[in-house]
């Protein structure tokens, strides 16, 4: 019972990138573009992020995913996510 692709927007990864890191600075200025490292997003808080995802939309990130570059903004998180589950079959 996995997430479908069209409700994986840029806004709602963004929801739960902001809701899974209390932490992070100006999370009201945040924007889908805005860069998660420059906002405070650590090697540790970055896993945060990738488990918050997985749970979210029931996926599981792929070895090819788990860059950095992936995990930049929650615009490349979505496009990430919608990659995913546009390549499951079923």
């Amino acid at each position: 019972m996995g997430s479908d692709v069209r409700e994986i927007t840029d806004e709602k990864v963004l929801g739960v990138v902001v809701s899974g890191l209390p932490g992070f600075r100006n999370t009201e200025q945040l924007t889908p573009q805005s860069d998660l490292w420059a906002a405070g997003m650590d090697s540790l808080s970055n896993i945060s992020v990738m488990v918050a995802i997985e749970g979210e939309f029931d996926i599981e990130f792929p070895d090819e995913f788990l860059t950095p570059e992936v995990f930049t903004s929650a615009a490349n998180i979505a496009e990430a996510v919608r990659a995913i589950l546009g390549g499951r079959t079923g």
